[in-house]
This record gives C-alpha cells, sequence and structure tokens, in this order.
C-alpha cells in the first residue's frame, strides 16, 4: 500500500502544490514510526515557477495559515530552495519510485480527497492525459473514512498502540513524510475507543 500526502497554497484543483511525500508500507510487516520515515519518498516543488509558467493559483488564506505554521515545515515545503523541482521532475521522480515498488494495484490511501485531486489536475495539466498517471483514480482510498471505521473515532484520528511511538514527541504537524507515517500508524496500531 501507499500512504500520500501533500502540501499547498490553496484548496482548489488548480493551487501551487509544495510539496508531497509518499510512503510504500506492508501493513503486515509491523513497520515502527522510524522505519517509515526512512522509507519515504519527499518532494519539494518550485512554486514560483507553477505561477509563472502553469498559471497555478495562491489563496490569500492558505498563505495566512502557514505563516502560522512551525519553522520546520515552512522551511522544509514553503520556503524557496534552489533544490525545489519542476512539477514535471517531480512527477516523473514519483512515477519511478513508484514503480520500483512492483505494486500497481495497491491501494493508495490519503486524508480525504484532496490530496488526490490537487495531484491528478496537476498531472493531467503536465501529461494532457487523464490515462497517463502515477496511481489510477480508482486505488484512492481515505485514510479518514478508515480509521474512523476500524477505531470508533469520529475525527480521522486515534490513538496509536506501538512501544516505540509517542506522538506528542514523533510527529511534526503537516511536515507531509510525518503524515503520512502517522496515518500508517494509525491504521496499523490505531486504538480503538
Amino acid at each position: 500500500m501507499f500512504m500520500f500526502d501533500i502540501e499547498t497554497l490553496g484548496v482548489d484543483s488548480n493551487a501551487v502544490i509544495l510539496s508531497f511525500a509518499c510512503i510504500y508500507f506492508d501493513p503486515d510487516s509491523n513497520p515502527t514510526y522510524k522505519e517509515l520515515k526512512e522509507s519515504a519518498f519527499f518532494v519539494k516543488l518550485n512554486a514560483k515557477d507553477q505561477i509563472e509558467r502553469l498559471g497555478r493559483k495562491v489563496d490569500r488564506d492558505t498563505v495566512n495559515w502557514w505563516a502560522k505554521q512551525c519553522d520546520n515545515v515552512k522551511i522544509k515545503s514553503l520556503k524557496p530552495s534552489p533544490n525545489d523541482v519542476s512539477p514535471e521532475r517531480a512527477i516523473g521522480m514519483l512515477r519511478e519510485w513508484a514503480d520500483s515498488k512492483n505494486d500497481k494495484k495497491c491501494y493508495v490511501w490519503a486524508r480525504g480527497n484532496l490530496d488526490e485531486l490537487l495531484y491528478r489536475a496537476l498531472e493531467f495539466q503536465i501529461t494532457g492525459n487523464r490515462d497517463d498517471t502515477v496511481f489510477a483514480y480508482n486505488r484512492w482510498r481515505d485514510v479518514r473514512t478508515a480509521v474512523d471505521f476500524l477505531t470508533g473515532s469520529n475525527n480521522g484520528y486515534c490513538k496509536v498502540d506501538h512501544p516505540e511511538f509517542n506522538s506528542e514527541i514523533d510527529v511534526t504537524k503537516h511536515d507531509p513524510v510525518d503524515d503520512c507515517a502517522l496515518d500508517i500508524m494509525m491504521l496499523i496500531y490505531g486504538v480503538k475507543k
């Protein structure tokens, strides 16, 4: 299975995508949070290029929201860096990484449908082909619904029962790698209410 998370400058399908992360995992292998994070794919995209060349949009409310986030996540996803890549390169890197897992039919989990919507819109804008996608539309699943169903939660979150995990210490919210790893931990080790 894959877990996917995206960071953006808006919530519409044409919003600038700042970064995305993906983790491939086998729920039967009992991974640790550290192992999940170490195996993650992460890429940061060039926001200026998306605005100028592709006409992608920035939402002021989202920019204001980013201003309130911790410096670590702003550096990781928001602040421009010379290592930021074009959307074409980012999609190519994700495709190469995902293909290396040799699992073309497994689920792709994300928190709600926004990540899929934004990623697939960017992918279509770049390729012009809805069938030329890293993850086909019918593979996507919502982790919030699964967590609620499996644990009796009603907000898409639950406690995690794993001796090497403490969400208060280990997780940096809105870091896409941490968000992916946390969602996997909740799917595998979530505690029922």
